[in-house]
């Protein structure tokens, strides 16, 4: 089985988060899968960092082209799943549209995943605008009645939780003074929003605070990736009844593509 792990992080930025993510791959995965970790183009974010350029729709949007024509190049290439690594999942339901193999996303599969481990949950996420991004995709996934609202970190930046990665403990600490305000609120799961901050909790080997279980992200990602995969084998795919799932002809998808290459 091989999975087209789709990240939002441009070429070249934070070796230490792709590394981590290779080695733990092959402990989440079960044996016969390759996960093949793709980025986005160098450059894309102007030297800024994603989680500044994200936050836009517009942007967010233009964005979402590359993702989309990298998941019709997996489906080419022969993978079996194509996995999006980031906690909104950005254009999850286009590319669903457009692929006959499955296709996963990170928020999706971990807030199911979390329904799983407790009766609420919570997200916890760092950064400007990213706890009304993740309420409106709670909302969108139906599960706002088992969810509370989204709950920033304080005073944490991409470049903490980037430290965070080689050493946990300011990190962990930042994300446990959160999570203990969740849980007094009710919280029975936690999921840290980015992937990039999953990773952060999960190497300092952080998987509950008081009781309340943590969703390991990239573990989130892969198996349901698998799982998708095994129910693909046994015919049971995405459906095509409706507006959000609706494949266009092959005829019209060309055209369009090729058009908006010229315009």
């Amino acid at each position: 089985m091989k999975i087209w792990y789709q990240s939002l992080f441009d070429v070249g930025r934070i070796p230490a988060y792709f590394d981590g993510v290779r080695k733990r791959v092959g402990s989440v995965a079960r044996p016969g899968t390759e996960v093949h970790l793709h980025a986005m183009p160098e450059g894309v974010y102007g030297g800024r960092t994603p989680a500044e350029v994200v936050i836009y729709p517009y942007i967010a949007s233009l964005h979402a082209q590359i993702i989309l024509d990298n998941a019709l190049r997996a489906q080419a290439e022969g993978y079996d799943v194509f996995a999006l690594s980031s906690v909104q999942d950005p254009a999850i339901e286009e590319a669903r549209s457009l692929l006959d193999i499955p296709v996963v996303g990170y928020g999706e599969a971990a807030m199911h995943f979390a329904c799983l481990l407790g009766s609420r949950f919570v997200v916890i996420v760092f950064g400007e605008r990213f706890d009304q991004m993740l309420d409106l995709r709670v909302k969108r996934l139906g599960l706002s009645e088992r969810a509370l609202p989204t709950m920033q970190m304080e005073r944490t930046t991409f470049a903490d939780v980037g430290k965070g990665l080689e050493e946990g403990s300011a990190i962990v600490e930042a994300f446990t003074r959160t999570a203990r305000k969740a849980i007094a609120l009710g919280a029975e799961a936690i999921i840290p929003g980015q992937l990039y901050l999953s990773e952060a909790i999960v190497r300092a080997g952080v998987t509950r605070i008081d009781e309340v279980p943590i969703v390991d992200g990239l573990a989130a990602v892969v198996k349901m990736a698998e799982v998708m995969a095994d129910f693909k084998k046994l015919g049971i795919t995405v459906s095509r009844r409706g507006y959000t799932h609706a494949r266009p002809p092959q005829e019209i998808l060309e055209h369009a593509r090729n058009f908006h290459k010229k315009t």
